[in-house]
């Protein structure tokens, strides 16, 4: 693999171009007809996708491995997943895409499910399969509810999103102990250093400490992540706090201050400078306007 894989809030969608539903869930044919089918090799950083192929098909690329896609097909991308799909003409289906953040109630419900949904997989079920039908039910719903412009429309979207992971964590469960891991060992490594972020984020934990329970060097762990992600492994923390952030900002009510000790900051001040400084304008300013 050569040069930065793009990455993408949803594809080619830049990273500052919009902020995240609880879930958002579109057919398939809605971006890649667009692109003639072919979607370039890309990553999301704080998102997991969910595929159901129920037409047509094709094949795509997860970390350097090839996968046939055909109507049955389902997909689990977790964050920093390397993928890259050329379907064919006319595939039907659904992708959902949830922010780490939108599973948190199922995560602290369901401890497992993290690890379980923590690792790619591309699974072929039969396209009469009870299970099947029921994941198609899903997010079928769930497309009617994104359209929708109704009241609690985020809650419910959140709900839909719990539902979607939920399904493929019980299709994980059991078989993950036989899947092959991915070929690319930077994208492991990536992969793992993002989960660790993400579960200690709040915590501040020096670049240093993140490497040394990962196993390896700060030079290293920084190389991989500027190869794969085009961004430093300071960056990828950074940018980490700067998405729970800006939920907070437009999705509660709490005060700058709450927020700022919410992820870990000691002095509210140096949070709003912190802000500002990535975001361009400072916190009141950005919850004003959103």
């Amino acid at each position: 693999m050569h040069g930065t894989v793009p990455a993408y809030w949803l594809y080619g969608e830049r990273l500052s171009d919009r902020f995240p539903d609880a879930l958002h869930i579109e057919p398939i044919v809605a971006r890649s007809s667009l692109h003639g089918w072919t979607i370039q090799p890309h990553l999301h950083h704080d998102l997991f996708q969910f595929f159901l192929v129920t037409g047509g098909g094709g094949r795509t690329r997860v970390d350097g491995r090839d996968h046939p896609l055909s109507p049955g097909s389902v997909l689990l991308l977790p964050p920093a997943t390397i993928h890259e799909f050329a379907f064919l003409d006319g595939t039907d289906g659904f992708v959902a895409s949830a922010a780490a953040t939108s599973l948190r109630r199922l995560f602290d419900a369901e401890p497992e499910a993290r690890s379980l949904l923590g690792a790619p997989a591309v699974l072929h079920m039969r396209p009469e399969a009870a299970d099947l039908a029921a994941l198609d039910g899903t997010m079928r719903l769930a497309m009617r509810e994104f359209a929708a412009n109704l009241p609690g429309r985020e809650f419910s979207l959140g709900a839909y999103a719990d539902l979607i992971a939920s399904w493929f964590s019980r299709a994980m469960r059991g078989l993950r102990a036989g899947s092959e891991p991915p070929r690319d060992a930077r994208a492991v490594l990536v992969r793992r250093f993002i989960e660790r972020v993400e579960a200690r984020f709040q915590d501040h934990e020096p670049l240093t400490e993140h490497a040394r329970a990962l196993g390896v060097s700060v030079p290293h762990l920084s190389r991989c992540c500027r190869e794969l992600l085009g961004r430093s492994a300071a960056h990828v923390i950074q940018d980490r706090l700067m998405i729970e952030a800006r939920r907070d900002l437009v999705y509660t009510a709490m005060s700058i201050s709450q927020i700022s000790f919410r992820l870990g900051f000691a002095d509210p001040a140096y949070f709003s400078r912190f802000f500002a400084k990535r975001a361009g304008v400072p916190p009141s300013d950005y919850r004003a306007k959103a």
